[in-house]
């Protein structure tokens, strides 16, 4: 059974320690805060509590280690586990640029260790299905995506990480790169980008509201992510129909559906999915993959070529007002 060591005891941690595994066992905590680390590991009831993210790296016993610190130290801590020989699920985005990322996925391949980026939406069932109408024609040729993660957040992140520009922080990092995904999992292509129009209080803060505009081959994706509205819902569009999910790329234990409307017709067909965690899907699927010694889906060259993207979106970029 692999044994999981989690970096880090932020809020996206706990969604990742509350749903356990099935075919892993959750075995360490670590926290720069050891009593932190220890209330941590009390709340779900994990082995072992460090108070520095080094003892756990050190720890012969964990075989994969879940990173989910601040986006600017996964770089370093990515390398440090590699280095000794432990697996890594390292939340997204998966550090902040394609140099990095590289050096990251250099660093696995040549330790012999499985590298994955943690979109845990991927793992949600009504996903994969909205994915599988879209590759038989349920509505003809997909020709539009238009994609929402909007949260109103700003007042939280400011003082920490996420409201820092230099650290990773901002709507981009932090929810645009679902969009960024996802219009890559629906269409099988690399985007272009066609326009970034971007909103900073000042040239170095954080962007608080971003909209993207992306060519994937004939497809065309819009992209809003923000710290300041609230949107949360995707939609995939075609010659025949549209589908529409109303629940977004949520972590949450919630009902999920998705709505197919046929073109020329108000009739709605819809399919319920039931609630389920996708964090716990996603430390499964990894720690079966680390079993079988076979690459994941979302293995480090696909984060290489997700970051294209976003350091695309990011040289583009333009005052939005």
């Amino acid at each position: 059974m692999i044994r999981y060591g989690i970096l880090g005891a932020a809020r996206i941690a706990r969604a990742f320690a509350r749903e356990k595994p099935g075919n892993a066992e959750i075995a360490a905590i670590a926290s720069r805060d050891i009593e932190k680390a220890k209330d941590f590991a009390r709340e779900f009831q994990i082995p072992t509590a460090y108070g520095s993210y080094e003892e756990l790296v050190q720890d012969k016993t964990i075989d994969a280690v879940y990173i989910s610190l601040p986006h600017h130290m996964h770089h370093e801590y990515t390398i440090r586990c590699a280095d000794v020989g432990k697996h890594v699920l390292c939340e997204k985005p998966a550090t902040l640029s394609v140099k990095e990322m590289v050096e990251m996925d250099a660093a696995c391949k040549k330790n012999g260790v499985l590298f994955m980026e943690a979109f845990m939406y991927r793992f949600l069932p009504v996903h994969r299905r909205v994915k599988e109408l879209v590759d038989k024609g349920k509505i003809g040729k997909l020709r539009y995506i238009n994609f929402n993660f909007c949260i109103d957040l700003k007042s939280q992140v400011l003082g920490t990480f996420r409201g820092e520009k230099e650290a990773g922080g901002g709507a981009l990092y932090d929810l645009g790169v679902y969009g960024i995904n996802l219009s890559r999992y629906m269409t099988g292509r690399e985007p272009e980008v066609l326009e970034s129009r971007i909103h900073r209080e000042t040239p170095d803060s954080m962007d608080e509201l971003t909209f993207v505009t992306l060519r994937l081959g004939n497809v065309i994706s819009r992209i809003a992510c923000s710290y300041t509205t609230f949107a949360y819902s995707y939609t995939v569009s075609g010659d025949k129909g549209v589908i529409h999910v109303p629940t977004g790329n949520t972590g949450k234990m919630i009902e999920n559906k998705l709505i197919f409307t046929p073109q020329g017709d108000y009739s709605e067909d819809i399919e319920i999915f039931a609630a389920m965690s996708g964090y716990r899907a996603q430390a499964e699927y990894f720690a079966e993959c680390i079993e079988k010694g076979e690459v994941p889906i979302l293995n480090g060259e696909d984060s290489v070529r997700q970051l294209r993207v976003v350091e695309a979106v990011l040289e583009k970029e333009k005052p939005l007002f």
